[in-house]
């Protein structure tokens, strides 16, 4: 899979990073050419001609996460220990040091040194809500470009090098694969995922595969959880809206997530992937996934 590379800067003053998303500004604007503009997707740029990377084959714990379509659109989060372990890990990795750093309430960090961190960013497209996909690099890995072949091919190899990569291997990070992630990357990763679950580092010692609920949870009960942030997500918004865990999976399957099952190799919805039951107590209610999620692969998003 090619992958344009492309040199900036990351910063924080003034952001609220999580554990899977930077604020990124390009070294030169000149040099910028999008992959995801052929359907219509350009990056969101705030005044100081910046974006946001998401970063490829990775969710972190929610630290903030604002449900949408509900009045009044209500934030909500992961467990918050795990989630910002993540996120200082990440920044960490970028070089960035923590010691002098605040966050106000609404975890926005202030950062009186304003520091700029020097990342490489090999990215291959732009998602919906216009953040930058792509691996990130703070090494330079001499990738030979130019004006005439401005994209590479990505090996294990390099991506072994990405923070990418180490989030997952310190088992930090959910593993939440896109159909443009190239299959030997994907699988290389996988590997990684696989370590970190045996040696239970990180998420791995608290997630849940079975999440037992109220039927008529809040969303503070929802909170307290370890799952896939995929998974999170989708169902803080069924219970905000609905105020029930009843027909989530009907709810999923509206929602139109396609996932390609490398298990079986087939493609279907991400409900056919969560099942749900009752619970062995009355008014209980039992929700969990019949595959791992490095065995799922997300179609478009």
């Amino acid at each position: 899979m090619a992958y344009r590379i492309i040199k900036g800067t990351v910063s924080i003053d003034g952001k609220e990073p999580d554990g899977d998303t930077l604020s990124f500004k390009i070294s030169d604007q000149n040099d910028w050419l999008w992959p995801g503009a052929q359907d219509g997707r350009f990056p969101r740029f705030n005044a100081k001609y910046q974006a946001n990377i998401r970063f490829e084959a990775i969710d972190a714990l929610e630290i903030h996460y604002r449900i949408q379509d509900v009045y009044s659109q209500p934030n909500v989060k992961q467990p918050l220990e795990l989630a910002v372990k993540a996120r200082d890990r990440l920044l960490t990795l970028c070089g960035f040091d923590l010691s002098n750093i605040s966050e106000t309430g609404g975890f926005r960090i202030v950062d009186p040194d304003q520091q700029e961190m020097p990342v490489t960013l090999a990215y291959n497209g732009i998602d919906p809500f216009g953040r930058i996909i792509g691996f990130v690099f703070t090494d330079d890995l001499h990738f030979e470009v130019n004006d005439r072949n401005p994209t590479v091919n990505l090996y294990p190899e390099h991506i072994e090098r990405s923070i990418n990569a180490k989030l997952l291997r310190e088992g930090l990070v959910y593993p939440t694969y896109y159909g443009g992630l190239y299959p030997s990357l994907r699988e290389y990763l996988t590997t990684l995922v696989k370590d970190a679950r045996r040696e239970q580092l990180g998420i791995w010692q608290y997630h849940q595969s079975e999440i037992v609920l109220p039927l008529k949870p809040t969303l503070l009960d929802i909170e307290t959880i370890v799952m896939m942030p995929k998974l999170f997500r989708r169902l803080v918004t069924h219970i905000a809206k609905n105020g029930s865990t009843k027909q989530f999976r009907n709810s999923l399957r509206q929602s139109k997530d396609m996932v390609v099952d490398t298990r079986e190799v087939r493609l279907s919805n991400f409900s056919s992937f969560v099942r749900y039951g009752y619970g062995v107590v009355e008014d209980q209610i039992r929700i969990w996934m019949t595959h791992q999620p490095e065995e799922l692969v997300f179609v478009g998003g």
